[in-house]
């Protein structure tokens, strides 16, 4: 280019051109057809300016500018027209994914993807848009929210790679930066032609480019259940893309069920673990809330190689693939819940989180409750709303709940005490599923029974339940919906014996239990015997007045503020607790019906709450209350 200015240069400075002597030149030459193709044929913008205004000096010398002018100006036009109007270019990758791809304007070459443009007086330039080949692959539609995202492929180091991305983010300048994150080469400069680039190629080639529906989670979509559905693809987050890829079916199947019938004839909480497994997809279809069975009890009960075991129904059950560590936050549980979705969540060692929460009382509502809070998008927007209705397996070395949980925790978790060995030998069973696994699943979800025939007979389960134990509804519906999936398995996968209410009654929680107000009554009478001496007169020398104990009447009287403060910081409400109490006759109402007395203890008049130290007669006054509950519920 620079010997061709060169040239130029000297040439017009001695008034050669082409065409001839500018010098030479008559009034109807210099409107000849081949000036003004020289003029456009040069790719110089300072030799192509400098010929102009010779000429048009030339022109204006032999009076005739005015019609140089018009056709310096037509030929302008005709010049621009005829640039838009190439773009017939197909991508040239060396063995692209995609082969015949058309790419308009764009040239597309293994040194990457440029295009020609006019620039200023009228010079073509060349625009980057990316410094190596990339090209969208395949459009993907999420069976969930209809969104859409694109595969990109791009070649780097050697190997073509591929990302898939929101439709959004390479449709704004501002968001395809992102993708410099993942080796694509784009920045500030580049981000607008690669948009553009990107949009073209996608608008050529709607036929040429495949589309797939895609989900971005594990389980069901109306009636198939994923992965197990041939044309769906994964388009989630890449942190949990490894995990959708271990739901697959290694090694034997039939060794595998041989294994299993072993440890469920041996261990009852390993039995009740695979069938909490399997139960985990009937939630959904029986509108059962998500729920907790938490096996917990020292180290060396080989309660991880259980969870192991029934995640082994699903795929590979490595710590890190379907059983994750708990260490995590709640924005991370709460992502990772929503992507099993309707597969059990299994989750090892509680107690690593323990000091991130007060208490397990709110993780457990949290994950029971099924659905996420809204959080904003890092690039503009609000994320889709997750859910999911999966069952959560958990280990650990204590309860999960304790005796201040609220009646709503206590109803969501089962909990079993590991006191014996979980797996008897653990590590040939844990080295065992790592090689053998995926089977059992797909084959359960096949033989699930038409919703109907399920609810009908989950219902028959349910009553069954609450007839033979003291349970509470919630309790019973988890336990129920365990029941259910263990009576499918058995019978069409290990077909061996069922667990039975008598086998699992005694991990369910009594509606004593899970009643608050119950165990607030019991912390209450534990509290005053604790602190009986600020209830009697020893000797005339009380000290700090908290009521009045009167043996006789078998009654105490309990300064309410004092009452208030202590039952609220053991964990209880008062508010929630008190009207229980009278109902139950637990306490004595004044005579106006109200629950605090205006009197005097020991000279010293307060606002006192006059408990009855009866358990029995309490406990008679419960249990009629609770009948009529039982007999007033819908079932």
């Amino acid at each position: 280019m620079n010997q061709e200015l060169e040239l130029s240069d000297q040439l017009m400075d001695e008034g050669f051109t082409p065409f001839g002597e500018i010098s030479e030149l008559t009034k109807e030459s210099i409107l000849d057809k081949e000036v003004f193709e020289h003029i456009f044929s040069m790719d110089n913008q300072v030799a192509r300016t400098t010929l102009i205004i010779k000429l048009q000096d030339k022109a204006r010398e032999l009076g005739n500018i005015r019609s140089f002018d018009k056709l310096l100006k037509a030929y302008q036009t005709e010049f621009a027209q005829k640039f838009k109007q190439r773009g017939s270019n197909t991508i040239q990758f060396t063995q692209p994914p995609i082969k015949d791809l058309k790419c308009g304007k764009w040239e597309c070459e293994d040194t990457g993807v440029t295009k020609s443009t006019l620039g200023a007086g009228m010079i073509p330039q060349t625009i980057v848009a990316c410094s190596h080949p990339i090209l969208p692959v395949e459009r993907l539609i999420n069976v969930d929210s209809e969104t859409e995202k694109i595969k990109l492929a791009f070649f780097k180091d050697n190997k073509w790679q591929y990302i898939t991305i929101e439709r959004s983010v390479v449709a704004n300048k501002s968001n395809i930066i992102q993708l410099s994150d993942r080796g694509i080469e784009v920045n500030s400069e580049n981000a607008k032609d690669l948009v553009s680039y990107i949009a073209d190629v996608v608008s050529l080639n709607a036929k040429e480019i495949p589309v797939s529906r895609s989900t971005d989670r594990l389980g069901w979509i109306e009636n198939e259940f994923a992965p197990y559905v041939d044309d769906l693809k994964y388009d989630g987050d890449i942190a949990f893309k490894d995990v959708y890829a271990s739901i697959k079916e290694v090694g034997e199947y039939e060794e595998w069920k041989e294994v299993c019938r072993k440890v469920r004839k041996d261990s009852k909480i390993a039995h009740l673990l695979l069938a909490s497994s399997f139960a985990s997809t009937l939630n959904q279809m029986l509108g059962v809330l998500p729920f907790v069975v938490h096996i917990w009890g020292g180290t060396g009960t080989g309660k991880t190689v259980g969870l192991m075991l029934a995640m082994s129904v699903w795929g590979n059950p490595e710590v890190g693939k379907l059983v994750r560590t708990l260490n995590a936050t709640q924005v991370a549980l709460a992502r990772y819940a929503a992507f099993v979705h309707d597969i059990p969540f299994a989750g090892d060692e509680l107690q690593t989180i323990k000091n991130r929460w007060d208490s397990f009382d709110n993780l457990v509502m949290y994950l029971t409750e099924g659905v996420d809070r809204g959080r904003g998008k890092a690039y503009g927007g609000i994320e889709l709303l997750k859910e999911w209705n999966c069952c959560f397996l958990f280990t650990g070395e204590e309860p999960i709940t304790k005796a201040t949980s609220g009646g709503g925790v206590k109803n969501r978790v089962i909990e079993v005490e590991a006191t014996e060995k979980v797996i008897a030998d653990g590590n040939f069973v844990s080295n065992f599923v790592r090689k053998n696994y995926g089977h059992a699943g797909k084959e359960f979800i096949n033989n699930i029974p038409k919703q109907e025939e399920l609810q009908k007979r989950y219902r028959e389960i349910f009553q069954e339940i609450l007839e033979k134990t003291d349970t509470t509804d919630k309790q019973a519906m988890a336990m129920a919906t365990i029941l259910l999936a263990d009576e499918i398995s058995t019978e069409n996968i290990f077909k061996d014996e069922k667990l039975t209410i008598e086998d699992v009654s005694k991990w369910l929680t009594s509606s004593k239990e899970v009643d608050v107000s119950t165990r607030a009554y019991e912390w209450t009478m534990d509290w005053i015997s604790q602190n009986i001496k600020k209830f009697k007169d020893t000797d005339g020398n009380i000290g700090e007045v908290w009521g009045k104990y009167n043996e006789d009447e078998d009654t105490c009287l309990v300064n309410k503020t004092v009452y208030a403060e202590a039952l609220n910081k053991a964990g209880f409400d008062f508010t929630a607790v008190i009207r229980n109490f009278a109902d139950r006759n637990q306490i004595e109402r004044n005579t106006q019906g109200k629950f605090t007395h205006s009197t005097k203890a020991y000279g010293i008049k307060a606002n006192y709450i006059k408990f009855r130290l009866e358990p029995d007669k309490s406990d008679i006054a419960y249990e009629e209350n609770y009948q009529q509950s039982m007999e007033d519920l819908p079932f």
